[in-house]
């Protein structure tokens, strides 16, 4: 009840706006806090999707999309709700970057919509598990904005959630400064298991924000299938466009 009042109190004081058009805000649920034009904008993902990352085909007899056939990702599968196309483009660096973590609910419930409307088999993983950030990263961040959504979509589906096993090794540099192909070396021997044992025989389901050339959920993928995971899978909020 003190925590109705209080938000009460500081929307009184501090009306809410959509971050992305500021138009004024008036209904009071926290999962709506972006305005309903700016929700209807966001592009989702649809069908015919690439089997590998669900990247959609515009050539339905196309086995795979152009990156998958270039690249031999370590998942078995990914699936990914959104495309990285404004409006969630902004969305998304205001959530990750710009301590806007009252986004992880609209954003995780894009993705949970996503999993219900094509029926996708998520009961299947044993287990979510993040993408972590370096320790270093974490402290300059504040948070894990991979970790923020996890944590509502494992709440929806009752699924463990597994943050702390997968780590970061190595600091390595921001992928969005980086071409393709230093994306794939940047990211090599980036991540360790802290006890391989728990993962081992289960079906995994990688959770991140953005999934574009793929190489970091797949050198995730590859470690966790190197200490004997099942299915590897990847769940995004959004995907690049090929």
């Amino acid at each position: 009840m003190l925590k109705h009042l209080l938000t009460g109190l500081y929307d009184l004081v501090y009306p809410p706006h959509c971050p992305i058009c500021r138009k004024h805000l008036t209904f009071p649920d926290s999962d709506k806090i972006l305005c309903l034009d700016c929700r209807d904008r966001l592009i989702r993902n649809t069908p015919p999707f690439c089997p590998k990352c669900s990247r959609h085909l515009d050539d339905i007899g196309l086995p795979r999309c152009l990156p998958c056939r270039e690249e031999p990702h370590q998942f078995d599968f990914a699936w990914a709700a959104c495309l990285y196309k404004d409006p969630l483009r902004e969305l998304i660096i205001q959530f990750k970057y710009n301590q806007k973590t009252r986004l992880r609910r609209p954003l995780a419930r894009c993705v949970t919509d996503f999993v219900q409307t094509y029926d996708l088999d998520i009961r299947q993983f044993d287990c979510l598990v993040p993408v972590p950030l370096h320790p270093v990263r974490l402290r300059e961040r504040g948070y894990n904005q991979a970790l923020l959504l996890a944590e509502h979509i494992a709440a929806a589906y009752q699924i463990p959630l597994s943050a702390g096993n997968l780590v970061r090794a190595r600091n390595t540099k921001q992928q969005t400064l980086l071409s393709e192909k230093e994306r794939w070396t940047n990211v090599h021997g980036a991540f360790r298991i802290n006890h391989p044992a728990w993962f081992f025989r289960k079906n995994i389901l990688i959770i991140d924000d953005l999934l574009t050339t793929g190489a970091t959920v797949s050198e995730a993928a590859g470690e966790l299938k190197h200490a004997g995971a099942g299915t590897v899978g990847v769940l995004t909020l959004a995907i690049t466009a090929k």
